[in-house]
């Protein structure tokens, strides 16, 4: 006759007034009442049992009800209860068991690594991983502005030390993705991410001359690999707007790229926004930019209203560059500028250390909360607007952003120009203020006494 006390009717009878209570099964096999990571109720099986010896009790665990069965679960127990029988400790059993299971894998590990060596050795007289990407480096990263250096310095760390000498045909997904993941592991995801990049494109050359016939890093993207980046919080205070102006001189930009920067805090637009804008989109006696939806991050038109500060840099950019048809033209005055040529301006100004054939000026930029970026700046005038009591939902307009809030975005159409309008006013005060301290140290003496009205007071 069955000892058996439970059955499954009890167990889906349990409530919350029965958590962190035992049921009991008989022979040794009882239950524990708990909440999983779901808040959901299980229970959590166990077989107590007296050691080998008589000596002292131990309990080792069965299974979770319901993910296995009641019947399952006195299966397991039946099992345990006689390997007992027979001399074998169930959680002595389990341990040398998981510890035949790690030897397993160090074996299988071992033999990878072996393997690897037969490959190299296999390889000797076929193009290696290494011999390929020297091939890269000379017709394709040579070509960067930096001679392809940090790439190489990457891959001589990361890579090459580990593939190096294995044929390019025997490189895996999974030899790549090892070396991947170990640089995200010492927490270097933004490195793991430009690696990646990388390596993509040496495959994609390597196909090209039919050295590999698949790319072994098809379908995969950086979310997979060192995930997205942190998204930035970093924005310029007000002593740090002061310190910028004091610093540009010495920075050794062109004037236009002195002019952008302010025309960016001003505005709060993006560097691409501002890079390929025309002439005929600027109206300077009205006070508009109207910024068409195909140079906008989220395809859609959107008007900046000018306040008299970037009015102001827009007017002294237009005496140098009012002959083309671009505000920021390229040398050749025949398109804009390259949408990353004035974030590489300032990047390398704030760097600590200059790189090849870049400019020397390096740190010159790197203010008293360190170094920054341009879309920095738009973040910086939009933590101003809020700073100067403009609403948020403002701010999302003259940001250009796009409602995630459904119902809003359908039924909520009111534009907000007056208000907008008036937050650039605002924000273009602030910073003529702000501007018109000699240093830094005079910082304290600008003062606003009422934003509200049509001219900020110093």
């Amino acid at each position: 006759m069955s000892t058996n006390l439970l059955k499954t009717a009890t167990l889906k009878a349990l409530a919350e007034k029965d958590v962190n209570s035992i049921i009991n099964d008989g022979g040794g096999l009882r239950g524990r009442v708990r909440h999983n990571r779901a808040g959901t109720l299980i229970v959590q099986f166990e077989y107590k049992y007296r050691s080998l010896d008589g000596k002292k009790y131990r309990t080792v665990k069965v299974a979770n009800w319901p993910s296995s069965s009641l019947q399952e679960i006195r299966k397991i127990h039946r099992k345990l209860k006689t390997g007992l029988s027979n001399g074998i400790d169930p959680i002595d059993d389990r341990k040398s068991k998981e510890l035949s299971t790690k030897l397993e894998q160090a074996q299988k590990i071992e033999n990878q690594k072996q393997e690897l060596r037969r490959l190299a050795e296999e390889a000797a007289n076929r193009r290696s991983f290494s011999d390929a990407i020297k091939h890269w480096e000379k017709l394709e990263l040579s070509r960067r502005k930096d001679g392809g250096k940090e790439s190489m310095r990457a891959l001589n760390k990361d890579v090459i030390p580990t593939l190096g000498e294995v044929a390019l045909n025997d490189v895996t997904r999974v030899m790549l993705l090892d070396i991947l993941d170990t640089v995200v592991q010492r927490g270097a995801r933004v490195v793991a991410n430009h690696l990646f990049s990388d390596l993509r494109q040496f495959y994609n050359f390597a196909i090209a001359r039919e050295w590999v016939k698949t790319h072994p890093l098809m379908g995969l993207n950086k979310d997979k690999i060192g995930g997205r980046q942190k998204e930035r919080d970093r924005y310029l205070s007000e002593t740090e707007i002061v310190e910028l102006k004091a610093t540009l001189p010495a920075a050794n930009l062109l004037l236009t790229t002195e002019l952008a920067i302010w025309i960016m805090l001003s505005t709060c637009c993006r560097v691409g926004e501002l890079s390929k804008a025309k002439w005929s989109e600027v109206n300077l006696e009205q006070g508009k930019w109207s910024i068409p939806a195909s140079n906008s991050k989220n395809a859609k038109d959107h008007t900046i209203y000018l306040s008299t500060f970037t009015v102001e840099q827009l007017t002294q950019l237009q005496d140098i560059t009012g002959d083309s048809e671009w505000c920021l033209p390229s040398r050749d005055k025949t398109v804009h500028i390259n949408p990353k040529t004035i974030a590489k301006q300032i990047r390398d100004r704030t760097r600590e250390e200059a790189l090849a054939n870049r400019s020397t000026a390096s740190g010159t930029l790197i203010l008293i909360g360190g170094a920054w970026t341009p879309h920095d700046l738009r973040r910086t005038g939009a933590t101003m607007m809020g700073e100067l009591g403009v609403m948020g939902e403002v701010i999302e307009r003259c940001l250009n952003h796009v409602e995630q809030n459904k119902l809003k975005r359908i039924y909520q159409r009111h534009e907000l120009k007056a208000e907008q309008q008036d937050a650039w006013r605002l924000l273009g005060d602030r910073l003529s203020l702000l501007l018109s301290a000699n240093s830094v140290e005079d910082i304290g003496k600008v003062i606003i006494a009422n934003f509200n009205n049509q001219k900020a007071q110093a």
